[in-house]
């Protein structure tokens, strides 16, 4: 790669980056506009102090992941480890606990058994469940309030190797709708309106944090539930190439 195709990626990866973080701006309004809220009330509760905790510990966690992509794009290749997904999914889901329970939505995790490890930046990965599983909690909450509220953190065995993320019941998510929403985001408020009425940021920050690992997400199915995904190689097929 020469001098000017260096300086062409790191233009576009500086764009990308401005995208995104307008996207995270215009999604961490909502949390910060639902503490402003709660704050004002004459009386607060401690239900009222777990939410604005949740809510406040969320964003952080966003922000965080953000500046974890950023650190990531500057510093390049990454140290890749061979994690259990398993145990990312799990320490996950326990993250996002609260804020499930603070949008009725219950957290359910399925993994194979005896799943090979797969080789990962454990730090970026669990980063980018946790973006996921936030956005898929939140568009939850523009469901039928008679329907049950159920986000799945999963993992299954692919053609070409192991398919790790977030699944729900949403109707309409296809590749083409997500292939549109990559190159929007960050320039429209709802870019992918199938999944999410939000700028749907913290999928774009798991985009983001898996690109450094060469992986994307895709839209992905697991059993009869819709979602986004990676395709991780597990640590036994990388030794063999």
């Amino acid at each position: 790669m020469n001098a000017v195709e260096v300086h062409r990626e790191q233009i576009d990866k500086l764009s990308e980056n401005t995208r995104l973080l307008r996207a995270l701006a215009e999604q961490l309004k909502i949390p910060l506009l639902q503490i402003a809220r709660q704050t004002e009330l004459p009386k607060t509760t401690e239900y009222m102090l777990q939410d604005v905790n949740e809510q406040a510990s969320m964003a952080l966690r966003l922000l965080d992941g953000y500046l974890l992509s950023t650190q990531q794009i500057s510093r390049g290749d990454l140290e890749l480890q061979p994690t259990t997904v398993s145990s990312v999914l799990y320490d996950a889901a326990h993250n996002l606990a609260g804020i499930a329970k603070q949008y009725s939505c219950d957290l359910e995790l399925e993994t194979p058994y005896k799943l090979q490890p797969v080789l990962v930046h454990r730090e970026s990965f669990e980063a980018a469940i946790l973006a996921l599983g936030y956005s898929f909690i939140e568009a939850q909450a523009t469901q039928d309030d008679n329907q049950k509220k159920v986000i799945t953190l999963a993992a299954h065995r692919s053609r070409y190797g192991v398919a790790a993320g977030v699944y729900g019941r949403q109707e309409g998510l296809s590749t083409d709708m997500y292939r549109r929403a990559r190159s929007l985001y960050g320039r429209a408020r709802q870019p992918l309106p199938s999944l999410t009425s939000t700028s749907g940021a913290g999928i774009f920050l798991a985009d983001s944090l898996l690109e450094v690992m060469n992986t994307r997400l895709h839209v992905s199915h697991h059993h009869k539930l819709n979602g986004l995904a990676a395709i991780l190689l597990s640590s036994r097929q990388l030794s063999l190439i």
